[in-house]
């Protein structure tokens, strides 16, 4: 399930959108916010509130059951193919085409691993990878690192990630990825 807007929850709630937006200044509501300032909520978020309203939660609402979640960050179509590949299934794969959008689908949700290309273009992934580390609600995320140089495989685990693997090394990131969520599934 994608992240709600405002006036989504707004809708389902039978409430007005500035209801939903005065919900979130008063941190009755946790929201991710886009780089246009837009609230986007979680739909944990959304079926909490909708609950206390005494709304009635619609099926794509609904709590996923305990199924496991690996998050991608990436914006590059091979590394989304060789990730998916080596996710089990079973296992939910949660892509964003967009690198910020990843980012706040990750803020606004807690996957059981997270895989980062450190090949982005233009960006620091190490630095991401040390942000992802030191958020206070992915302390225990399982960090998987995916890419080509040997020098940003040093930088990615002194960053915080977990495990690095060669982005052609799909056996060993399914292995990985496999054994990342091994404590999740338990």
């Amino acid at each position: 399930m994608k992240l709600l807007h405002a006036e989504e929850l707004a809708r389902l709630a039978n409430v007005h959108k500035s209801t939903v937006l005065l919900a979130i200044r008063r941190g009755e509501l946790k929201a991710s916010r886009t780089a246009g300032r837009s609230a986007r909520i979680a739909p944990e978020e959304a079926r909490s509130y909708l609950l206390k309203r005494g709304c009635e939660v619609p099926p794509e609402l609904e709590a996923k059951g305990g199924k496991s979640v690996v998050t991608l960050i990436s914006e590059a179509p091979e590394i989304v193919n060789l990730v998916r590949a080596a996710v089990p299934s079973g296992v939910e794969f949660q892509h964003e085409q967009e690198f910020y959008t990843a980012l706040i689908t990750v803020g606004a949700s807690t996957p059981d691993v997270i895989v980062v290309d450190l090949d982005l273009p233009f960006l620091n992934a190490p630095m991401i990878v040390r942000a992802l580390r030191q958020s206070a609600h992915l302390s225990d995320v399982k960090i998987i690192a995916v890419g080509l140089r040997d020098e940003y495989f040093a930088a990615a685990r002194s960053a915080g990630a977990d495990e690095t693997y060669i982005k052609v090394d799909v056996r060993g990131l399914a292995s990985g990825i496999g054994r990342a969520l091994q404590p999740a599934a338990n």
